[in-house]
């Protein structure tokens, strides 16, 4: 299967994996998009991500990767191409949730509230204007906190917390979306290794059931370690797919060149 930049040579990309079972969860057909209109930031990519486990994104700065999320997301609409999902309710994207590489959490509001808001669409904005939630979605909210391993930081102000509790914090409110895709950009790429490993090994429990997870990442090591699929970006093209368990690190920096 071939994709093609206008003015540049087709790189033949590489199928390796088998079609996800199931409705995908999010399926890119042949999308470009340009945010000037003379340079693509994407060229014909065509990804299918599976109903649950982790697929990432690997590529250098620059590659598309999180112009590829944004789409998923709808923050960003394709010039040509569709995206695609396979929720029962696709007319509206509330399944999915969208973790930046900011994380986006409000830094003088509790992790609490700010898990809270990941159940603003089913309780409302003026829920959260009036700190006014339903007792029973406070005690989901504390309840996935806790299930994250920092209960005892609930109503701790998020600028206090160290930054993976940030990261778990910002866990909790895309859960509290009751999501079936969680789109992660650069998910772990400012945290120690030991904090990261810690929070992919949780994303990898989360994900063994019927959720699926989109990461973006320039780091090789964690393709090979977490990754369910892998789909390798350069230059705005998907050029391999593959599981991660078949990939070493040195076939992904051979493919990264």
């Amino acid at each position: 299967m071939l994709a093609k930049l206008p003015g540049q040579p087709a790189i033949r990309r590489e199928i390796s994996i088998d079609p996800p079972a199931g409705a995908p969860a999010v399926e890119a057909r042949d999308v470009w998009f340009s945010y000037d209109g003379k340079n693509q930031a994407l060229g014909g990519v065509s990804l299918t991500v599976a109903p649950s486990g982790i697929t990432m994104l690997l590529g250098r700065s620059g590659s598309g990767k999180t112009t590829l999320l944004k789409l998923c997301k709808g923050l960003l609409r394709p010039q040509s191409g569709e995206i695609r999902f396979g929720a029962p309710d696709a007319t509206s994207l509330s399944h999915i949730a969208y973790i930046p590489q900011t994380l986006g959490l409000v830094r003088g509001m509790s992790a609490l509230d700010n898990a809270l808001a990941g159940a603003l669409a089913r309780t409302g904005a003026l829920r959260s204007i009036v700190r006014s939630f339903p007792k029973a979605i406070v005690a989901e909210a504390r309840e996935t906190i806790a299930s994250l391993g920092i209960s005892h930081k609930a109503d701790e102000l998020v600028y206090r917390l160290s930054g993976g509790e940030r990261q778990r914090v910002a866990i909790a409110r895309a859960l509290m979306q009751r999501p079936s895709l969680i789109l992660a950009d650069e998910f772990v790429s400012q945290l120690d290794p030991i904090t990261a490993d810690e929070i992919l090994q949780m994303m990898k429990s989360i994900a063994s059931g019927p959720l699926a997870l989109l990461v973006t990442t320039h780091e090789t090591d964690i393709v090979v370690e977490y990754a369910d699929r892998v789909a390798i970006m350069a230059g705005g093209r998907i050029v391999h797919e593959a599981r991660g368990a078949d990939l070493s690190v040195s076939q992904i920096l051979q493919l990264l060149r």
